[in-house]
């Protein structure tokens, strides 16, 4: 064979000839000597140290330079088997965590400027290795350019109306392959599956959560809106419970007010009204009422119990009466009308369905 040096070659590409030649392969016969794995180990080598070109050289790359050799002298190359990386290969346990490559369309990439030599380079993983050498074997042969899948043949007519709506995913790898996956003739449009559809019977309405929404007809039936006697609101969840609490409120009110009522009596008769000193009494038991019963009564929906002192910003909708404040008028419109407007929430709940 010629020991035609490697420069003289029609068709090599000038980065092709200076980093074959600084890992030593000068003329074509010194090339034919190696195999495709030892060239590339070489190259890669060389221009580790050199930098002449930007990317790091591999098998494919190799096997395209060296294809005008083998044009002019008819010689072949011994392509040796791919040396399969064992990081090439993955786990079938391990597939659901590999990141998924999305097609890109040309009308995306154009829009928006992408380089692509400045997208970072994916890895192939294979199951096996029959798999990785298949794959290997096809992509040695194959250019090395960038392959963008258009959404639009050159056969095709440009429609410039769609020219401004430009996709990101390159639909185009999916058409024609729809009918192996997916069998049209079971779509039906909306006016036939309205018709000719499964029909599902509605489930029945719970009456308990219905009742939370709304009374019962005849609960208000000839009682005008506008009245205080118009029960409204949601249901409450509890309502002997909230009642109880309400009674024990007033109550524990009445039992205080009678403690200073009754004390105040020794101001008219000290002697006559001795036994007033035991008055205070009721205002102790009032106090021990309030802390075991009148705490449990909330409200369904902030949850805020509506008869513990909170120095907070009550609601503007609450019930309310100088001197006597929120939760005692809170209390009794509840009783006496069987609803109430939440005094922190502001929210109407009746005691009725």
């Amino acid at each position: 064979m010629s020991m035609k040096p490697i420069q003289d070659v029609e068709n090599m590409q000038p980065e092709a000839i200076e980093l074959f030649e600084a890992a030593g392969y000068m003329d074509a016969q010194t090339i034919f000597d190696h195999t495709i794995s030892d060239i590339t180990t070489e190259l890669i080598k060389a221009n580790n140290v050199l930098e002449i070109i930007d990317t790091e050289p591999n098998r494919a790359m190799v096997v395209q330079w060296l294809q005008p050799l083998e044009v002019q002298f008819g010689g072949f190359i011994d392509e040796d088997a791919s040396e399969i990386d064992p990081s090439m290969l993955i786990d079938s346990k391990d597939i659901i965590n590999t990141p998924l490559a999305v097609l890109v369309s040309e009308k995306f990439i154009d829009k928006h400027h992408i380089d692509l030599l400045d997208l970072p380079a994916g890895n192939f993983r294979f199951i096996d290795k029959e798999q990785a050498t298949a794959f290997l074997s096809e992509t040695e042969a194959a250019s090395l350019s960038y392959k963008v899948i258009s959404d639009q043949t050159l056969s095709d007519p440009i429609d410039h109306s769609e020219n401004d709506k430009t996709e990101l995913i390159d639909h185009s790898a999916f058409k024609g392959k729809d009918s192996q996956v997916l069998d049209k003739s079971r779509i039906l449009k909306i006016e036939s599956f309205q018709s000719e559809g499964s029909h599902v019977n509605p489930i029945a309405k719970n009456q308990d959560i219905h009742f939370t929404r709304s009374t019962q007809k005849e609960t208000n039936e000839g009682v005008d809106p506008r009245s205080k006697f118009y029960i409204k609101g949601v249901l409450h969840k509890d309502v002997p419970q909230f009642k109880s609490g309400c009674h024990w409120f007033i109550f524990i009110n009445i039992l205080i007010f009678l403690s200073f009522a009754i004390t105040s009596l020794v101001l008219v008769d000290k002697d006559y009204y001795s036994w007033v000193v035991w008055a205070p009494l009721l205002g102790l038991l009032g106090i021990m009422i309030y802390f075991g019963t009148a705490q449990r009564s909330s409200c369904p929906v902030c949850n805020q119990k509506q008869f513990v002192s909170k120095k907070c910003i009550k609601h503007k909708n609450a019930h309310h009466w100088p001197v006597f404040g929120y939760m005692l008028p809170t209390a009794i419109h509840a009783l006496l009308f069987k609803w109430f407007k939440c005094i922190f929430c502001g929210t109407s709940v009746r005691l009725k369905k």
